[in-house]
């Protein structure tokens, strides 16, 4: 039987790691937001150029958090293909699942919340890793999504001002910038912090098992 998690470790355990990294985080959190609200307000129709910098800025925190943490069990880290392939199928499936009413979406979040540290730290390809995270969360489904929902609660806030208030572009410029810089960190606050929960939980439910293997592997 694995290890049993409550809703308050997940989340004591990623903001642990949020603490110790809180540089880090505010730099990214600050870079990210503010390249988002420029190309909101001089390029609203080319907000998708921003996912791949922050693609590349997520798989180089995980190698750093890894490293930093310790819990790299493989002789190199995963590659930038890998996490790219990885986050592609299972953000396309959460995608889909969370039009399905949300919860389906929560779900696969949370059976594949440890994939990038599995790739990253593991050096697994895409298949492997999604079903390493899979199979290690089978037993504290409901505990991780509830800790992703209340990290997501940010995230939840600037959706629910997006719907609410009216379009920014029929007011004035200073509003239109305010109201995105505002929509933009709460969002990218949420998924900054879910990086870190990713980590945490591979942490607390997968290293030990990787250097075990690692040890059979080389015993």
């Amino acid at each position: 039987m694995g290890r049993r998690l409550s809703v308050s470790q997940i989340i004591g355990a990623t903001f642990a790691l949020i603490l110790g990294d809180l540089p880090i985080v505010l730099l990214m959190l600050a870079g990210i937001s503010a390249a988002a609200t420029i190309i909101d307000v001089t390029a609203p129709s080319a907000g998708n150029i921003l996912n791949i910098p922050v693609l590349v800025v997520q798989f180089y925190l995980i190698r750093h958090l890894i490293d930093h943490q310790g819990l790299r069990s493989a002789d190199r880290p995963g590659g930038f293909g890998s996490f790219f392939v990885v986050g592609l199928i299972t953000g396309l499936a959460i995608l889909l699942g969370c039009l399905l009413l949300i919860l389906p979406g929560l779900y696969l979040s949370a059976r594949w919340a440890m994939v990038d540290a599995a790739v990253v730290g593991e050096n697994r390809g895409f298949s492997d890793a999604m079903r390493r995270s899979w199979d290690a969360s089978e037993e504290n489904v409901l505990p991780i999504a509830l800790a992703i929902l209340t990290i997501s609660v940010p995230m939840i806030v600037g959706l629910a001002l997006m719907l609410a208030i009216d379009p920014p572009l029929e007011r004035s410029a200073v509003y239109a910038l305010g109201f995105s810089a505002v929509l933009n960190f709460l969002l990218y606050a949420s998924q900054i912090c879910i990086w870190y929960l990713g980590v945490a939980l591979y942490k607390l439910l997968l290293a030990d098992s990787a250097v075990a293997e690692l040890g059979d592997v080389f015993g």
